[in-house]
């Protein structure tokens, strides 16, 4: 009899086609639904286009000196740019090839028309590669981000950039060149809404290079754009400032003002201190893709707006004759043929000079000064300059004052009732004996017998100002100079060191003590004080201003885009009570040194203009020539300008004989622009 059961071999067939036709079931309602049910849903979708939008960089806002005199400004220039959309992007070993390829011709064509690109990598662009190390955060971010060791080293950096990017068949010299793009590529974040910028600024030859040979670079455009250019050059370099990409670091703290990384952003000076004013505010571009990915529109769908014009205090032809003159001077003593310390070893010098109703500054010079234009050509030298270059001596550097701190201690003393105008209360015999029996007799350099304050102060007599600033005492001799400004910020926009007050505190503060006879050395500017030739330059300000002292400031006004300017108006940043016969005692020994028989009268012989000065010579180390240190305001009977010139170890002399010159350079532009607010006049 037949066994009517199905053998195991035609079960599982049965199973199969079972499993088949309920697959195939499934499939077939799922596909009825999306083209029967769901059918123009998905046909929406299928067609619908993507939209993108591209920043366009605005131009940045302009910076000019007072008499509108351009400093910093932009120019069109031809920029090469990578259009996410159409350069190759893939991850693939035939795409990098392709990236590279067309980085490595571009770099090669730049190279033969002596244009640049953009490569921060911090590595040396020859073997034996080595880190650059003034730039350790660059080294630092690289490291973390391409994953290696902080003990890493820059042959092991590079290793890894050519295993990351495919770089393997290239030779040692393009592996640095396409590593540096690269890595820079990766840096500014290259996608639709971040164009990388390849070179900044090219030549019109390469321009139409690329135009022609257009297929050989795909997603490769040449566009126009805004490039900051320096005209001033040297003029006022360490105010202006710089600008740069933005960096890492930078960009956590930038991105939420609306910045990409592709952005540029200022560095320092003005640039950075009024980059909300400068900026400008992007446009829009609009691209439109179709679903397959293809570019079927691009425009422009939103102009970009230009950033603010700033107008500077700053007189440009009484700057660049003030550096023209600095310059001059510190050669001249560096030349000079002496055994004797007489200045050629100085090493930094400095003049700034204020509006003295304002406290805006028209002169603010530093030597060494370096060229803008060419700053970033020149980065590697600058920093490496023994000289130190890039540094501020007029706002940062913090000297010894020397004699140029008497003034504000008889004004001081005079207000107080310490002395008055016909006090001689001590004889001057070259020693001061009131602390001999301590083994203590600081010296002056002439005999003086008795003398007034007016004649102390015109002949620099030492002794006279140890006896009055021990009477003084160190807490009310600071007392008035911290409302003179000195040791205290005077307020610019761009950074500025706080110097130093001599006294107890400062002295506990590096572990010393504060000594008797050391009051009698901060009296005549000596002992630990320091300030910076912009305090200096603000104290003499407030002795013009009969105790009025301004907040310094480099911005006169800022104007929009469309015209409208806004001023910026003086501030008071403190006001010395002083009596009018301490005022006028002060003043009158001031204009006298600066007559014959006083300590500036040589130099200012013949001078068209009157001038309330004083010398300063601050000796430092006995290896070393004394600082030369100046101060005056000018003309003396109603003035115009306060200066102060500082020579780090440039003597006294050379120091007022440039006051002078700078000075002239003042008086004889008058004639050519306007002068600084007159008295009683408001502002425009």
């Amino acid at each position: 009899m037949r066994d009517e059961k199905l053998n195991p071999t035609k079960r599982r067939a049965v199973a199969l086609a079972i499993f088949i036709v309920f697959i195939f079931t499934v499939y077939s309602i799922r596909l009825f639904q999306i083209q029967i049910v769901d059918g123009e849903e998905y046909a929406q979708i299928a067609s619908r286009n993507e939209t993108i939008n591209v920043p366009i960089q605005a131009s940045r806002g302009e910076i000019l000196d007072r008499y509108l005199k351009p400093m910093a400004i932009n120019r069109t220039s031809f920029s090469i740019i990578f259009d996410y959309a159409f350069f190759p992007t893939g991850k693939s070993e035939e795409q990098q090839k392709k990236q590279n390829d067309i980085i490595l011709a571009l770099t090669q064509l730049l190279t033969s028309t002596e244009c640049e690109w953009n490569d921060t990598l911090p590595i040396s662009k020859t073997t034996p590669y080595k880190f650059l190390e003034q730039h350790k955060s660059r080294i630092s971010s690289l490291k973390s981000r391409i994953n290696v060791a902080e003990y890493a080293t820059a042959e092991q950096c590079m290793d890894r950039l050519t295993e990351l990017y495919y770089l393997e068949k290239y030779t040692p010299e393009q592996q640095r060149i396409l590593a540096g793009v690269r890595n820079e590529i990766d840096i500014r974040q290259f996608g639709y809404k971040n164009p990388f910028t390849f070179s900044n600024d090219i030549s019109e030859k390469v321009y139409n290079i690329i135009l022609e040979n257009s297929v050989s670079f795909p997603g490769v455009n040449v566009q126009t754009i805004p490039v900051r250019e320096y005209v001033s050059k040297r003029v006022g370099a360490h105010l202006i400032g710089t600008v740069g990409y933005i960096f890492a670091d930078e960009y956590e703290k930038l991105k939420d003002k609306g910045y990409l990384l592709s952005d540029t952003v200022g560095k320092s000076g003005i640039e950075a201190a009024l980059e909300d004013e400068l900026r400008g505010v992007n446009g829009t571009n609009t691209i439109i893709k179709d679903a397959t990915g293809t570019v079927v529109e691009k425009r422009e769908t939103l102009a970009p707006r230009p950033g603010n014009t700033v107008i500077l205090t700053l007189d440009y032809d009484v700057q660049n004759a003030a550096q023209i003159e600095l310059n001059k001077t510190i050669s001249e003593l560096r030349s000079q043929k002496s055994s004797k310390l007489v200045g050629q070893d100085v090493r930094s010098g400095s003049v700034v000079m204020l509006d003295i109703k304002t406290g805006g500054v028209l002169v603010s010079a530093s030597w060494p000064d370096f060229d803008l234009s060419t700053y970033n050509v020149d980065y590697s030298k600058l920093t490496n300059d023994k000289d130190r270059p890039l540094y501020n001596r007029a706002l940062s550097g913090a000297f010894a004052c020397g004699s140029t701190m008497k003034p504000g201690v008889a004004l001081a003393g005079i207000t107080e009732g310490i002395i008055d105008a016909s006090s001689t209360p001590v004889y001057c015999d070259r020693v001061y004996h009131y602390y001999e029996s301590s083994n203590y007799a600081p010296r002056c350099l002439d005999h003086h017998g008795r003398i007034s304050v007016v004649n102390a102060i015109s002949r620099s007599c030492n002794v006279f100002f140890y006896d009055l600033g021990r009477r003084l005492g160190i807490n009310k001799m600071n007392e008035y100079s911290a409302l003179f400004g000195l040791g205290q910020k005077t307020g610019i926009e761009i950074g500025e060191a706080t110097g130093v007050l001599a006294g107890p505190a400062h002295r506990k503060s590096i572990g010393d003590v504060w000594n008797p006879g050391d009051t009698c050395a901060a009296a005549i500017g000596q002992a630990d004080n320091l300030f910076t030739p912009i305090q200096l330059a603000s104290y003499a300000m407030t002795m013009a201003n009969d105790g009025v002292r301004y907040k310094t400031h480099l911005v006169k006004s800022i104007r929009s885009y469309n015209g409208v300017e806004t001023v910026v108006e003086p501030e008071v940043a403190a006001t010395v009570k002083l009596s009018k016969k301490a005022i006028d005692t002060v003043r009158e020994g001031m204009i006298k040194a600066a007559k014959p028989g006083g300590t500036a009268g040589t130099q200012f012989a013949g001078a068209k203009y009157t001038v309330a000065a004083k010398t300063g010579t601050a000796q430092i180390v006995r290896t070393r020539s004394d600082h030369g240190v100046f101060i005056a305001y000018a003309p003396a009977e109603n003035p115009e300008v306060a200066i102060a010139v500082v020579l780090e170890n440039g003597t006294s002399r050379p120091s007022t004989a440039l006051a002078r010159k700078v000075l002239d350079a003042y008086f004889e532009s008058k004639s050519k622009g306007t002068a600084p607010t007159p008295q009683g006049e408001l502002l425009p």
